[in-house]
């Protein structure tokens, strides 16, 4: 894959988002009841890198339910993820203004081999995959997925590496336990990025 632009690395307390409320993909209509939630950097913020993204995602709630980078185990869940991404132009990337976002797959631990980073599924290898053609193909250390590579309404799959770049991720909630992310302290250097987690987590709350 081309590689993302590279840029000097932010700080997370400068960071704002705009996420459209969660939903839902209900057992009745055939889903597993868990919620999602798109999150798209503020306008002028800087980018985060992958595994800023994935501190956000973990460090969020929604109604009691703990947060973590979206695992996509099936083609109907692809699908209906599919009818809710917000479309050309609702993330301003890094890299030719393609609206991708962040997943919750990785093959940091063992090249080539990706699992889920978080949720029920955190650890297991990837039974589902939607790579775009040619992908994964790990050009310059690529250890992160993100999904509609390209603006494709597929919602085709693309490695990535992890350097700033990142301006949308996706978020699923379920029955996990909210967990403090080790790294946190690391990515933050303070209290910024908690201040940013409970400010989201109050507007979810208020859903």
């Amino acid at each position: 894959m081309k590689k993302f632009l590279l840029t000097s690395a932010a700080s997370l307390a400068m960071i704002s988002s705009a996420a459209a409320a969660p939903f839902q993909w209900s057992a009745g209509s055939g889903g597993n009841d868990h919620w999602y939630e798109f999150v798209v950097l503020g306008s002028g913020e800087p980018s985060l890198m992958a595994t800023q993204a994935e501190a956000l995602a973990e460090s969020s709630s929604f109604m009691g339910l703990g947060g973590y980078l979206a695992t996509i185990t099936s083609a109907a869940e692809q699908t209906f993820l599919n009818s809710h991404w917000p479309g050309a132009g609702s993330v301003t990337g890094q890299f030719m203004d393609y609206s991708f976002f962040l997943i919750g797959a990785t093959d940091r631990n063992t090249e080539g081999s990706f699992e889920w980073l978080g949720g029920p599924e955190g650890g297991n290898p990837l039974a589902y995959t939607n790579w775009k053609p040619g992908e994964p193909n790990n050009e310059g250390g690529e250890d992160y997925v993100v999904a509609w590579w390209e603006d494709s309404a597929t919602g085709r799959w693309n490695d990535v590496p992890d350097n700033p770049g990142i301006r949308g991720y996706l978020v699923e909630y379920s029955v996990t336990p909210v967990p403090v992310p080790a790294a946190l302290p690391l990515l933050v250097g303070g209290l910024g990025l908690l201040g940013f987690v409970a400010r989201r987590s109050r507007g979810a709350s208020q859903v």
